[in-house]
């Protein structure tokens, strides 16, 4: 057995001195694999048996991006306007119950980077909590990919800590990438990407706090399911809410979003 091994090591070193080939071929070979396969270990190991949690200093953490909501705790925002008095039909004067919406045409990147283009294509209203994409996709397009933006104001009576999520529902059997957006104010409160499967989909979305005063903020949705160019229908959103005192996140009930009044 020594021999072989002696035998074998001669070859070795008179390949590596003189064929670059050879030494090219360990590079892309089995040396490769096997540092591979001993990385692979370590891994398990260090998986299996964690030391100290090292804290990293503040220019190797990641940072949140600017436009997104933090989840993790309560947050502060003022209102955008204050609360308008009682109108003669019971709600608030000057607005109405709803969303005002508006279709956008989308690119994918790639990467799977979307870009909403800001020229609206069509506008319409829609009315309760719950979207439907094929309400969106009946005022938009034909043969090109696109979305619906809705905007209004949520309606703050009572001053405390309000929550805000997202529920998206699509059936099973349909293959569709769907783009869902929620925001309040400036930014937003969750952007997904779902990207192509037949299965079913029921979820709800991070959920952000928010303590807030009485007045209307800013609120609004973007909804778009597409396989390749075709829109594709039979999916919706529901913006959820919950109110100081409520533990469980309910659909937005009809007061608590409006939009500016049509003139008529």
């Amino acid at each position: 057995m020594s021999q072989f091994f002696s035998k074998f090591g001669f070859i070795h070193r008179r390949l590596w001195d003189r064929d670059g080939t050879y030494r090219l071929a360990l590079l892309f070979g089995p040396a490769p694999l096997i540092g591979c396969g001993v990385a692979v270990g370590i891994w398990f190991i260090i998986r299996a048996f964690p030391g100290s949690h090292v804290q990293l200093p503040e220019w190797a953490k990641i940072p949140r991006p600017t436009d997104r909501w933090n989840t993790s705790e309560v947050q502060t925002i003022p209102p955008a306007r204050p609360l308008p008095p009682a109108g003669a039909h019971g709600g608030l004067s000057g607005y109405e119950p709803g969303w005002q919406a508006t279709t956008h045409a989308v690119e994918v990147t790639p990467t799977w980077n979307t870009e909403i283009k800001q020229t609206a294509l069509s506008g319409f209203f829609i009315d309760g909590s719950t979207i439907e994409l094929d309400a969106i996709i009946a005022a938009g397009p034909k043969n090109t990919r696109f979305i619906g933006s809705g905007s209004a104001f949520l309606v703050v009576r009572t001053p405390g800590i309000y929550a805000l999520s997202l529920r998206l529902e699509k059936p099973l059997g349909q293959v569709a990438d769907c783009l869902t957006r929620l925001s309040l104010g400036p930014r937003k409160i969750n952007a997904n990407f779902e990207i192509a499967t037949p299965g079913n989909i029921s979820k709800v979305f991070d959920t952000a706090r928010f303590d807030l005063q009485p007045g209307l903020y800013p609120i609004g949705w973007a909804l778009g399911c597409w396989k390749d160019q075709e829109m594709v229908g039979r999916a919706r959103i529901t913006v959820l809410i919950s109110h100081p005192g409520e533990q469980a996140l309910q659909p937005a009930r009809p007061d608590d979003i409006v939009r500016p009044e049509r003139i008529k």
